[in-house]
């Protein structure tokens, strides 16, 4: 194997692995071979002596997510910055699970997705951040147009009107553990904190580092992807308990 079919093939590997992709691997004649496999969808990616890789297979996100793995090789860059593909496709995947999702959480997670590939650790953090502010408050404005008691309901709005997100989610958490009637499932009654709070206060505290001079921003790209894997979840937990709160009183 010439050293740049070995170079090129590793890195092929290293991307599909990275991707958590089923895989197999065998030779044909001096050529190195992968099928891959991702969901439905089949590829087979060829390495050959010359170091030329080629993709094969019908059209699909995976195949995209091949082909530009291949022209980052063949254009020397580093493999290595390119996102998983999970992340890649969110916004269709949104589309996909959410078809009622706000249109504004979708563009902001684009946008975030744009600038992470470009280098704008600072402009993902702020975009990201504003993806979850605005489920945040369409969760919230669910919440209070359920309250049952139109007494309760005003006290409840006054207590959010004009304050910080962070004041609003204290007084909406606070409302929302002493409300009679929740979510039922997947431990919503004990594990709003787990499903909910980490990952917004994760996107606020990023976003005020970003948005905010005074502060030194230390963003880390790795953790900022890390917490990216896990937003598409997020957003349907929130869009769980939307859809709770559009069919279901507060009882407070």
């Amino acid at each position: 194997m010439s050293e740049i079919q070995k170079s090129n093939y590793g890195q092929v590997k290293s991307f599909i692995e990275r991707n958590e992709w089923p895989f197999t691997e065998k030779m044909e004649g001096t050529t190195n071979r992968i099928d891959v496999t991702h969901g439905k969808h089949k590829c087979a990616v060829k390495v050959y002596s010359t170091g030329t890789v080629q993709v094969q297979g019908g059209e699909s996100k995976l195949k995209e997510a091949l082909n530009q793995a291949k022209e980052a090789i063949e254009n020397e860059e580093a493999i290595g910055e390119m996102l998983p593909f999970e992340i890649e496709k969110f916004p269709e995947t949104l589309q996909e699970r959410i078809p009622n999702i706000d249109p504004i959480i979708v563009r902001f997670i684009r946008e975030a997705i744009i600038s992470v590939k470009a280098g704008s650790n600072l402009g993902c953090a702020f975009l990201l951040g504003g993806a979850s502010e605005k489920a945040i408050y369409l969760l919230i404005d669910a919440y209070a147009a359920a309250i049952n008691d139109q007494e309760l309901k005003d006290k409840f709005k006054a207590r959010i009107s004009g304050k910080y997100i962070s004041k609003v989610f204290d007084s909406f958490k606070n409302s929302y553990k002493s409300s009679k009637n929740k979510p039922h499932g997947m431990g919503w009654t004990n594990d709003l904190e787990i499903k909910i709070e980490q990952i917004f206060q994760f996107c606020r505290i990023c976003r005020n580092e970003a948005g905010h001079p005074h502060l030194p921003p230390n963003l880390d790209k790795g953790v900022l992807l890390a917490n990216m894997g896990q937003f598409v979840k997020y957003i349907e937990d929130l869009y769980e308990m939307i859809s709770y709160y559009e069919a279901n009183e507060v009882e407070l």
